[in-house]
């Protein structure tokens, strides 16, 4: 796409992307941080025994204020992308999980596709009365959506972020709806639009592997009509009207699902934007790429299109900011007119790399588990044959490249000079702001003592397999293998190689040098399709942007920019995403420095092979390199750094002996291998199983398209409703059956038994379900109705089926579950914080580094700096706890958010204003850690409440499960309220009289704003189910959560 330089839009267009923000809102969420705050953890990918997903319990679990958006709503969802999983897993070795932004793209999708099937103009609607308010929040400028604009989604994903898997799951997401709303026999084609021949040969493996049937586009073979198969073109070969080569747009045309991969990439101009507009027109389109930025810069239209498409935006910059791939840096030389400045400057990208090279072989066992390639210098540019005239001289970048390094290894003497001057620290190589790119940069050749004469050597023996200085460059046309030619120093092995499309021209230009020595042998193996193997001996990589596409390696390290046009920015970005990436510790994706690893030791300068260098062979092109990345949204001057601040444990010292709960080391799976094989049938009294659905949320997306001036808003009180015996006369059995059998399967509760009779039986009593739901809904006035009624009674069922085999496990797991003393080897007990901060933040990096101190000898003392405060309370079992709102820094594990900060301060001052009430009582308090680490409980949804409470008095302990939360749609009989019951079951159980359980919600939504669920308690009958209000009842409900506990 045509890169047009007017940069006057003023408003970034990663600020404009209006159905993200649209998508945010849902979740009542400002922005995306908000949304996964405490959602990164890796213990929370992957599912549970029950095949029900990590991440919907934390987002069910500390999510509440959803009025559009019921965590009904998100089981289903959560179903569906499970399901989906699993079904591409079926051949996989390695099974996929998912990282929190992949979990969240699929779950944004499924939202989305929900919403569109089911009723689009209500969609519309909702979207364009949010567009109103987002306009004029953002001044964002963005037209108002048509029916069309639905017809399209877009996901902007960094490179290495996953979006193929992501693609597949889409296809199949598509699937599900398209065959919900039965429309399955309208789709006539599945098609993916690819740039390249070569990714789309990459795409069929990946289909392949996900069990996705699918097939290259052959004209000749008859591809039409496949449906549900995927058909693969490269976008090139489609046209107006059919060539040899190329196929007529026309032959696809009916109702497809397209996607396409990296479009603009692919076709001049916006052909293919017109060419997917034609495929998709009846259909659906979904779009994927790593450079939305760089494709709509500067184009109005386009930044209208894609900010009203893009549904997920998990661009470069959050996937920096989360630790994934390398760190990078940039050695922008401010001015490189003096030739002798910018051959110092080479020499010292050289040495930047040889000191790569170095660490690797010098410590590739501590390495090892960190699963680092080896390092791989890659010179890029528009065209290798790129040639320009100067002072009457056919040159090029690739003939200068190639002129330094024979230079370098013919000049010992000059070359020698340029890494001393290097070494000493004040080389006189500056940035734009004055600053000595290379100040920090040999942190690693620094400790090795060497010479500048012994660091030469080493660079040729270690760089180009040289052993001594003064060998000729040797340019070796390989013949034999097509485009590439050869690099070495005298008769010494290939250091690098060359891929270029005309050799033989690159060759005519080199033998003008007298430097350079031009010759060709007969070859049979290929050096570039031979890199990544471990044995290869090959350094420097020179090649064109045809690397963007098709070419997959972890190994570059180093990156030198040649003959960069304007028109270039996609896919030298999209070789700088291939640049970061990082296979890390356990496969992790992730910068060590980002990662919490317990008994392994970091090996130290690590972060030399953990960072891309990125230089230009002419100045100029790193001001465009910049650019390209500012409209991404990436920071170039991106002075991060990362403090560690230790953790004091405060427990051991106090002589105490408190206890906590725990199950006994037994098998995740023994309950479905060992125990009883339950039946599904109605539950007894004292089971006291009750199914809660709400219908309202389905019911207010219909609503809202019908009337078009306002969104419908819920009413004041749920209707409560029943299935009497005819609606129950006019149900598929026979369906409703089928499907919670396949619901048992995709929990994997193999020992659970369900029968039709029980199942009948269960829909005609109504004492087990509370089903909220407007009246007219249940009035049979046509037989969509009793579509609707099936879909309900399968909903009410699968609620049913959980709660029942919960129940059945948890009574067989009852004996496991025991008391046990809290060490300070609990995994409530963290280590330490990670505190990254931008460095010009001058004053927070001060006070940091004065707590660091601090906290190293044991001591501390308050930090407050803008909305981050890090603070200590006596009572809590280690220090300090960390308050952070906004972006000030980011801090892992999660910082306390408002409503725990503000519970953690208002116990604080209860109990510094109460020490005689206190004098025969002791008090404590533990921040409980998420899943994983921290104690949850899998009857109540698995619950983690955020913190435990102790008390201790009359040689009792009281042990209270404390969770601060909005419940603004939460009913009365959500598990999580009902825990406060489930709780005492266990107290009973266990059977010690000396300890007492207790849970309590603490609710930050105030009163006045709750819902009425249809069962309208009084403030005070919400106190008897321990729901206490934390904003106006500040100055109360610490003392009456206290004195309930000790009742």
């Amino acid at each position: 796409m045509p890169r047009n330089t007017n940069r006057a839009i003023t408003i970034p267009f990663n600020k404009r992307l209006v159905l993200n923000r649209f998508m945010l809102h849902l979740f009542e969420a400002d922005d995306f941080d908000a949304l996964v705050m405490g959602m990164k953890e890796p213990e929370l990918e992957g599912w549970d025994s029950d095949n029900i997903s990590h991440f919907y319990h934390f987002l069910s679990n500390r999510l509440f204020n959803r009025p559009k958006l019921s965590n009904e709503m998100l089981r289903q969802y959560d179903e569906n992308i499970v399901r989906h999983t699993m079904r591409i897993n079926l051949k996989r070795k390695e099974p996929i999980k998912w990282k929190y932004f992949q979990y969240l793209s699929l779950l944004f999708t499924e939202i989305y596709l929900d919403r569109y099937f089911t009723d689009s103009e209500a969609l519309l609607n909702e979207l364009n009365n949010f567009l109103v308010s987002f306009n004029e929040r953002e001044n964002a400028q963005i037209d108002r959506y048509t029916l069309e604009d639905l017809k399209k989604l877009a996901f902007w994903n960094a490179t290495g972020s996953g979006k193929t898997l992501l693609m597949h799951v889409n296809i199949l997401q598509y699937l599900h709806y398209f065959s919900k709303h039965r429309k399955e026999n309208e789709l006539n084609q599945i098609i993916l639009l690819t740039p390249k021949e070569d990714l789309s040969i990459q795409h069929l493996r990946e289909f392949e592997l996900s069990g996705i049937d699918a097939e290259l586009f052959d004209k000749n073979q008859g591809s039409l009509f496949r449906q549900q198969s995927v058909t693969i073109i490269n976008i090139q070969r489609i046209r107006e009207e059919s060539g040899e080569k190329t196929v007529a747009v026309d032959t696809f045309e009916g109702n497809n699902l397209v996607l396409v991969d990296e479009g603009h990439r692919g076709s001049s101009g916006q052909e293919w934007k017109r060419m997917r507009d034609r495929l998709s027109e009846h259909g659906f389109a979904f779009e994927y790429s790593a450079t939305f930025g760089q494709a709509v810069s500067g184009n109005k239209d386009l930044q209208q299109e894609y900010a009203k498409c893009i549904l997920f935006d998990y661009s470069y910059r959050y996937f920096y900011k989360d630790g994934f791939g390398k760190d990078f840096q940039i050695l922008n030389l401010a001015d490189d007119s003096n030739e002798d400045i910018r051959r110092l400057y080479l020499t010292a990208c050289l040495v930047t790399f040889y000191q790569q090279l170095k660490l690797y072989r010098d410590r590739e066992h501590s390495i090892r588990p960190f699963l680092i390639e080896k390092p791989l210098l890659v010179f890029v540019g528009s065209s290798v044959n790129a040639i320009r005239t100067e002072r009457g001289k056919k040159v090029s970048d690739v003939t200068d490249v190639l002129l330094f390094i024979a230079q370098f290894a013919k000049e010992e003497k000059r070359s020698i000079s340029y890494i001393e001057r290097l070494m000493n620290g004040n080389a006189g190589l500056r940035d734009e702001k004055g600053r000595e790119i290379f100040r920090n940069a040999f942190t690693y050749l620094a400790t090795l003592d060497m010479t500048p004469e012994a660091l030469y050597a080493d660079i040729l023996s270690t760089v180009f397999h040289a052993s001594h200085s003064g060998a000729v460059l040797h340019v070796v046309n390989l013949k034999g293998v097509d485009s590439e030619i050869a690099l070495r120093l005298g008769d010494n092995e290939p250091f690098g190689v060359i891929n270029v499309g005309d050799a033989a021209a690159l060759c005519k230009l080199c033998e003008t040098y007298s430097d350079l020595h031009v010759t060709e042998e007969k070859f049979r193996d290929s050096l570039f399709h031979r890199l990544n193997e471990r044995e290869s001996k090959i350094h420097v990589l020179i090649g064109s942007k045809k690397f963007t596409e098709g070419w997959s390696s972890w190994r570059v390290s180093t990156m030198g920019l040649m003959n960069m046009g304007r028109g270039e920015g996609s896919e030298i970005i999209q070789l700088f995403g291939r640049g970061v990436r990082l296979k890390g510790y356990g496969m992790s994706l992730k910068r060590s420095e980002a990662l919490r690893l317990e008994n392994t030791e970091i090996p130290p300068h690590i972060k030399v092979l953990e960072t891309l260098n990125i230089f230009g062979v002419r100045a100029d092109y790193m001001q465009q390199f910049r650019e390209y990345l500012e409209d991404e949204g990436i920071k170039t001057d991106n002075d991060k750094e990362t403090i560690r601040l230790k953790v004091i444990p405060d427990y051991a010292r106090r002589n105490i002996n408190l206890k906590t709960l725990d199950i006994k080391d037994i098998d995740i799976n023994s309950f479905k291998k060992n125990g009883p094989k339950p039946s599904l049938e109605p539950a007894t009294e004292d089971m006291n199983l009750k199914v809660i659905l709400n219908w309202y949320p389905k019911i207010q997306r219909t609503e809202s398209g019908k009337h078009k001036s306002q969104v419908a808003v819920l009413p004041d009180a749920w209707n409560a409703e029943e299935f009497k015996s005819e609606h129950v006369a006019f149900m598929n059995l026979e369906r409703i059956y089928f499907e919670l059998q396949k619901f048992k399967n995709e929990r994997a509760w193999y020992n659970l038994k369900l029968s039709k009779e029980n199942i009948k039986e269960l829909l005609n009593r109504q004492d087990w379900y509370i089903l909220y739901i407007p009246k007219a809904e249940m009035v049979f006035d046509s037989f969509q109705k009793v579509k609707r009624w099936e879909e309900i009674a399968i909903a009410l069922l699968k609620k049913y089926c959980e709660q029942y085999y919960l129940y059945r496990k948890k009574e067989w797991e009852a004996p496991f579950m025991e008391y046990r003393d809290l060490n300070e080897g609990d995994k409530n007990f963290i280590r330490e914080y990670r505190v990254t901060y931008d460095t010009s933040e001058t004053t927070l990096k001060t006070k940091l580094e004065q707590l660091q101190i601090m906290l190293e000898s044991n001591n501390m003392r308050p930090v407050q700096h803008g909305t981050m405060e890090i603070f200590d309370f006596e009572q809590h079992l280690y220090k300090p706890l960390i308050h952070l709102e906004g972006n000030v820094a980011s801090v892992s594990p999660p910082p306390l958010n408002k409503g725990e900060y503000q519970f953690v301060d208002d116990l604080r001052a209860y109990y510094e204003q109460n020490k005689s009430f206190f004098q025969d009582k002791e008090l404590y308090l533990l921040r409980n850690q998420s899943r994983g680490k921290g104690i949850g409980f899998f009857e109540a949804g698995n619950f983690h409440p955020d913190f435990i409470v102790w008390i201790l008095y009359q040689g009792k302990q009281y042990i209270t499960f404390v969770d601060p939360k909005g419940i603004r749609n939460m009913s009365v009989y959500d598990k999580k309220i009902q825990f406060y019951q489930t709780v005492k079951e266990k107290e009973a159980t266990l059977g010690n009289s000396s300890i007492v359980l207790n849970s309590f919600i603490i609710s930050n939504t105030e009163y006045v704003n709750l819902l009425n669920t249809g069962t309208k308690l009084s403030k005070e009958e919400l106190e008897k189910f321990n729901v206490l209000f934390q904003v106006e009842d500040k100055a109360t409900y610490i003392g009456k959560m206290i004195n309930k506990i000790l009742a």
